[in-house]
C-alpha cells in the first residue's frame, strides 16, 4: 500500500459542519467477485476506496496521489498553503491561489450566499477561537473574544477575481475555512479520476464521507449505515439502500469539549451567534448526486433546525435527509421512504421514526 504523509488539513478543525469524521456508518455486501481496494489515516480520519469488478490495484494510484495533491492546495495550517497566504494577506491584497482552492472557494461562497449565511466560508476566526478537537476539557472563550471572532466573519467580504484567480479578504483577521466542504470536494474529484479510469463500480469513503458508484458489481444497491448519536461507534439506527450518490452525516458528538461545570461544547458553529448550534438538532444525513452538495446541505441543515431545514430539502431537487432531534425524533424526508430501513427491532424504545 503507497502511504501518503499525514499533515496538519484546512478541515481538521472545522466550524460549521462535521466533515473529517462523519457519522455514517460502514457498507454492507462483501461478496463482489473481483474487488480491489486500498485505505489509509488521510485527512486526519480513515479513508479507503474500493473498486468492484476490478482486479488491477493499481487503478487506486491516481485517486489517492490526487487527495495528496489536494492536501497540499487546500491546507489551512501549512505554511506558504493557499488558505495560509489568504489568511496573511487579508485586509493587504489579493492571492493568487491554485485551481482547486479557487474553486472550492468559488463554490463556498455560492452556499454561503444561498444558505443565508448560515453556511459561511469565512468562519476562520471563530474555528481557530474555540479550537474544539477531541474531547476534553476546558473553559469556552470569552463574550468578548466570541464578538470579535465573530465580526471578522462575513462572505460578503470575500473578492473573487477570475482573471487572475485571486482570492481576497478585505478585513485584516479574516480567514477561510473549508471543514464544511472540502472532503465532498475532494471524494467528487477521486471519483472523476476513477469514471476517466473506466471503473464501473466504486466506493469513496472519506472518513465516513460516503460517495458511491454503479452499484456493487451484481448491480445490487450499496448498503450505508446511519449510525445511532446517542451511541456512536457501536451501532446502526438504519441502513439506506443506494446505487449512485453520496450520503454525509453532520453530528454533534464527535468534537467537542466539556467545561469544568459540565457544559457541552460542539463544534458545529453558528456564524451568527458565535457559539456551538443550538438548534435542537443532534444529526442529520444528507442523500444527494454529489457529494460536495451534500458535505455543504449536512452543516447548513444543522444549523437551520428541523422545521426550516425540511422546508430548505423540499425546496430543492434531488436532494433528501434524515434529521434526528434532541427529543429522540427521527425525521426522514419523503424520497427514503423506499431507501431508508430503519432497526425498529434495536431502536424503536428510543426513537420515533416519522417519514415526510
Amino acid at each position: 500500500m503507497k502511504q501518503i504523509s499525514r499533515k496538519n488539513w484546512g478541515w481538521k478543525i472545522t466550524a460549521t459542519g462535521i466533515v473529517f469524521l462523519l457519522l455514517v456508518g460502514g457498507l454492507t455486501g462483501c461478496d463482489q467477485g473481483k474487488t480491489v481496494s486500498r485505505s489509509d489515516f488521510l485527512l486526519d480520519t480513515f479513508v479507503s476506496i474500493t473498486l468492484y469488478g476490478e482486479s488491477d490495484e493499481q487503478l487506486l494510484d491516481q485517486p489517492f496521489e490526487r487527495i495528496e495533491a489536494l492536501n497540499s492546495s487546500l491546507t489551512a495550517f501549512e505554511t506558504g498553503s493557499d488558505l495560509g497566504l489568504i489568511k496573511e494577506n487579508a485586509g493587504i491584497k489579493p492571492v493568487t491561489v491554485s485551481e482547486d482552492t479557487y474553486r472550492i472557494i468559488e463554490k463556498s461562497l455560492e452556499y454561503s450566499k444561498n444558505s443565508g449565511g448560515y453556511f459561511d466560508v469565512t468562519i476562520g476566526p471563530l474555528v481557530d477561537l474555540w479550537g474544539i478537537h477531541s474531547p476534553e476539557t476546558k473553559e469556552a472563550p470569552t463574550q468578548e473574544a466570541i464578538d470579535a471572532a465573530k465580526a471578522k466573519t462575513d462572505y460578503k467580504k470575500i473578492i473573487l477575481s477570475p482573471d487572475d484567480q485571486s482570492v481576497y479578504l478585505t478585513e485584516a483577521g479574516m480567514a477561510v475555512n473549508l471543514g464544511a466542504i472540502a472532503k465532498g470536494y475532494i471524494a467528487d474529484e477521486v471519483m472523476a479520476v476513477l469514471k476517466s479510469e473506466g471503473v464501473k463500480h466504486a466506493i469513496v469513503n472519506l472518513g465516513g464521507n460516503v460517495l458511491v458508484m454503479g452499484g456493487k458489481a451484481d448491480n445490487s444497491d450499496f448498503g450505508v449505515g446511519v449510525e445511532d448519536p446517542r451511541n456512536p461507534g457501536n451501532g446502526y439506527l438504519g441502513v439506506l439502500s443506494i446505487k449512485d450518490g453520496s450520503v454525509v452525516t453532520s453530528g454533534d458528538y464527535q468534537r467537542y469539549f466539556v467545561d469544568v461545570a459540565g457544559n457541552k461544547y460542539h463544534h458545529i458553529l453558528d456564524p451568527f451567534t458565535g457559539y456551538p448550534a443550538n438548534s435542537g438538532l443532534i444529526q442529520v444525513t444528507v442523500v444527494t448526486n454529489a457529494s460536495i452538495d451534500a458535505d455543504s446541505l449536512s452543516t447548513t441543515l444543522f444549523l437551520l433546525g428541523l422545521d426550516e431545514g425540511l422546508k430548505k430539502v423540499e425546496a430543492l431537487p434531488d436532494v433528501e435527509a434524515i434529521f434526528i432531534t434532541s427529543e429522540n425524533r427521527i425525521v426522514v424526508t419523503s424520497g427514503l421512504k423506499d431507501s431508508f430501513v430503519f432497526d425498529q427491532a434495536n431502536y424503536g424504545d428510543t426513537y420515533t421514526i416519522t417519514f415526510r
